[in-house]
């Protein structure tokens, strides 16, 4: 006997809603398939990287290639000092992963910026180009006559990001222009080690713990990315370029605006939580049986939903809201979650992804949505998120074969886009693989 197909929503079981759902995921597994000919939606925007061991400004360099962008990155004679950053001494070619990762869809091309003939090919180069990404120190190309301020005269449409600790305006981005830019400083100066981490370890485990990826390297490169296309946007309006000023430390800074916003509001610093969340309960992560599952049962009716699940309905009459449940007193809080661990810890991972699963396939079809819709899934490692196939599905890794490498795999932009898919055309680490651009330059 055929099993029926699980769905979440009544107004997903009709004939019509079937067939919709089935052109779609045609349309999807087109817009999925290797080999897509398709276009970039950047196609034909010349951008030039110009940095030093500045990560956010190749990263975002690399997301403007991989969106069709023809990428130029200028790096010193000797090479990007970012090359020499790697995983336990890997290196492909004489290049860290992480440039090598950032190297995508870039022609690299060698210049000494202290030399008069070198500047003016660069000078040259950026100036001819639409997008500029200055990840030099603060002032260094307007020191050589080509910062925003001189190019924004000669080509008044550029649109110029510039990537750097302190951005380039303010006392602190002048005094702080020679500090290099690293992840871990700009974590530490935007607070959020401070708000990472078991409140409740005995030391020296409840020290302040950064995120483990450089997640204030990929957050500033997102943010340039956006403002850089905004800019683009303003710029077939008005015709007119602008610089994207961005702060690597108050990019990861601004991103924590529920606690910004929460500290400021109540005239109090922010605490270290650990696994609770400052406005929803249960929201974290616990152990099972075989490993840890993540809980999402936050709303009045998921968590009605949980402890019907759990066989805990005895908890609802003293943490029946949600306010009842948030983490104004985490201590008090720690009461109603001792009795969660509890129970979670009773099953397996499988287990209780099963039980919320058939519950939530059934809560679903309720009219009023009364029964609410807990979550729970497996709280994996790297190597078991690795192995999911849905990954594979959805083409989230490329497999690139290079001449100098080998096969080498790497993440792709997430969003799936069905008329502009991003790509992953060529790969190259060889230092000054591409100088003869400059060459053409007199």
């Amino acid at each position: 006997m055929e099993k029926k197909e699980q769905v979440f929503s009544k107004h997903m079981t009709g004939k019509n809603t079937r067939e919709h759902l089935d052109r779609f995921n045609d349309m999807l597994k087109g817009m999925m398939a290797p080999g897509e000919l398709k276009s970039g939606p950047l196609e034909g925007l010349e951008v030039v990287e110009v940095g030093n061991a500045n990560f956010p400004g190749m990263i975002c360099a690399a997301m403007l290639g991989e969106m069709g962008a023809s990428v130029i990155k200028i790096e010193p004679p000797g090479g990007d000092t970012a090359r020499e950053a790697t995983y336990s001494g890997i290196y492909l070619n004489g290049a860290g992963i992480p440039f090598v990762m950032e190297s995508r869809n870039k022609r690299l091309v060698t210049a000494d910026l202290d030399n008069a003939s070198d500047m003016n090919r660069v000078s040259e180069l950026i100036s001819n180009s639409e997008v500029v990404i200055d990840a030099m120190p603060p002032g260094y190309l307007d020191m050589h006559g080509a910062g925003y301020r001189q190019l924004s005269k000669t080509n008044p449409s550029i649109v110029y990001a510039a990537l750097a600790p302190y951005g380039h305006f303010t006392s602190k981005a002048r005094n702080g222009r020679h500090i290099p830019d690293t992840d871990l400083t700009a974590q530490a100066e935007s607070g959020y080690p401070a708000l990472t981490g078991n409140p409740d370890a005995p030391e020296p485990y409840n020290f302040p713990l950064r995120a483990g990826i450089w997640t204030a390297a990929y957050t500033s490169a997102a943010v340039a990315v956006a403002g850089i296309l905004t800019a683009l946007l303003f710029k077939i309006s008005t015709g007119r370029g602008q610089m994207v000023d961005v702060a690597t430390y108050d990019a990861l800074s601004t991103w924590q605006a529920f606690s910004l916003v929460w500290g400021f509001t109540n005239e109090e610093p922010r605490q270290r939580i650990g696994n609770f969340d400052w406005c929803l309960f249960p929201y974290g992560y616990y152990k099972a049986k075989d490993g840890y599952v993540t809980v999402a049962a936050a709303s009045d009716s998921d968590f009605r939903g949980l402890l019907k699940i759990l066989g805990r309905w005895d908890l609802e009459d003293d943490w029946r809201h949600l306010f009842d449940r948030i983490a104004d007193d985490p201590h008090r809080l720690s009461e109603l979650e001792q009795e969660i661990k509890k129970e979670v810890a009773k099953h397996t991972r499988r287990e209780l992804f099963d039980k919320t699963f058939a519950y939530g396939a059934k809560a679903a079809r309720d009219k009023l949505r009364s029964k609410g819709f807990p979550i729970v899934v497996e709280t994996r490692t790297p190597q078991e998120a690795a192995r999911e196939k849905h990954w594979e599905i959805r083409n989230s890794f490329s497999h690139i074969e290079t001449k100098e490498t080998g096969i080498i795999t790497l993440p792709s932009l997430p969003p799936r886009m069905s008329e502009t898919p991003s790509k992953i055309n060529f790969l190259t680490t060889a230092l000054g693989a591409d100088n003869a651009i400059m060459q053409d330059i007199e």
